[in-house]
């Protein structure tokens, strides 16, 4: 199943709504969420994509890919290997935020802070699909 592919963000999504933790941490979260893949023409992404995640009390109500740039309350954005690396476990997101790697490009911590625990649901359950 292809990173940030449409069958690698349904499968996503249903997971989501699989998750008990994650419904339970995210009860409060409304709105939209995109994790967004900087272009990498040499990996097949020449105009980048994101997966759109549309967040309601704790279930996803729908998934869209999109190339090029994403519409969302909240956009985080990175390169391939640093999303690997998170999706693999080898880094925590954090992490790779403060370092840098990560970048929120819409939105802001502040207003992410309140959701850590939602946040940390949503990249365990990326996890199980990647």
């Amino acid at each position: 199943m292809e990173l940030f592919g449409e069958a690698w963000a349904q499968a996503y999504c249903q997971k989501l709504n699989e998750s008990g933790a994650y419904r339970k941490a995210a009860s409060t979260w409304e709105g939209s969420l995109a994790l967004a893949l900087r272009p990498d023409p040499k990996a097949g992404f020449p105009r980048g994509v994101a997966v759109v995640l549309d967040l309601w009390h704790g279930a996803c109500r729908g998934v869209k890919v999109v190339e090029g740039g994403a519409e969302a309350d909240f956009v985080i954005e990175a390169d391939l290997a640093t999303w690997q690396e998170v999706l693999e476990g080898r880094l925590e997101p954090l992490t790779a935020l403060m370092r840098g790697l990560l970048e929120l490009k819409k939105g802001t911590i502040a207003a992410l802070a309140p959701y850590a625990q939602a946040a940390q649901e949503l990249v365990k359950v990326a996890r199980e699909v990647a």
